[in-house]
């Protein structure tokens, strides 16, 4: 099923579901891609859109807001289980 979602910036690597949504579901960023999701993910929680690497940055709203923690291939949760970030800490 195509689940709503939202980005905020061209250059962002993530959306939000904007529905809670099921493995197997699809999202279609604005490049009218279609992305399956390959794991359950709750309303307004990110998934990646592209394919990213251990230490890639994140990017939401066109900023950088962390850093992968392992590979994630596009599909992917992104949380705090798989993705970290420095702010506030230095």
């Amino acid at each position: 099923m195509l689940r709503r979602s939202l980005m905020i910036h061209p250059a962002d690597s993530v959306v939000c579901v904007l529905e809670d949504a099921k493995k197997g579901d699809t999202v279609r960023p604005p490049d009218g891609a279609e992305v399956t999701l390959l794991e359950d993910i709750e309303f307004a929680h990110k998934v990646c859109i592209k394919d990213l690497k251990k230490g890639d940055p994140v990017y939401k709203y066109g900023e950088e807001i962390g850093y992968m923690l392992t590979d994630a291939p596009k599909g992917t949760w992104i949380h705090n289980h798989n993705m970290g970030c420095d702010r506030g800490k230095k």
